[in-house]
C-alpha cells in the first residue's frame, strides 16, 4: 500500500502506530524528532504520508510542518498530526498548533493520542489512495 514515515519522540507510540500500520500493508519508517525526520527525507523522499507529533524534543512537529512546507518536494507529502494536543481550543476554534498547522497546506488531518486504530486507519487509507 503505501510508505508512511512516522514522526515521534515516544518510542511506544511509534512502536504502536508501526504495528498496526504494518498490519494493513503500510511499510514505515520511524524518527523521534522533527530533525531526524528530514535526515530521513534527505534520504529518501519517496513516501506517502508522514504522520506527526505536535511536542517532541529539538525540533517540535510544528517546526517540522513549516521547514517542510517551505521545502518544493516535501509539501507534496501530506501529513498526519497525530498527538496529545487537542485540535480545538477552549474559545471553540482552532488551537493555536491546529491553526499554524493549517496554514502550512500540508496538513490533512489531526488526530489526537490516544488514537483509536479504525480512525487512523480511514485517514490513512484515505490520504494515501489520493496519492
Amino acid at each position: 500500500m503505501g510508505k508512511i514515515l512516522i514522526i515521534d519522540d515516544s518510542q511506544s507510540t511509534r512502536m504502536k502506530l508501526r504495528t498496526f500500520l504494518e498490519t494493513c500493508n503500510h511499510v514505515c519508517v520511524e524518527a523521534g524528532n522533527g530533525f531526524e525526520a528530514l535526515e530521513r527525507l534527505k534520504e529518501n523522499q519517496d513516501y506517502d504520508l508522514i504522520i506527526c507529533d505536535v511536542n517532541m524534543p529539538e525540533m517540535n512537529g510544528i517546526e517540522f510542518i513549516d521547514k517542510q512546507s517551505q521545502d518544493e518536494s516535501l509539501k507534496l507529502i501530506p501529513t498526519v498530526m497525530c498527538t496529545t494536543e487537542s485540535y480545538m481550543g477552549s474559545s471553540g476554534s482552532p488551537s493555536k498548533f491546529a491553526q499554524k498547522a493549517k496554514e502550512t497546506g500540508v496538513v490533512k488531518a489531526w488526530v489526537v493520542k490516544p488514537f483509536q486504530p479504525d480512525k487512523v486507519k480511514t485517514i490513512v487509507e484515505r490520504i494515501v489512495e489520493k496519492k
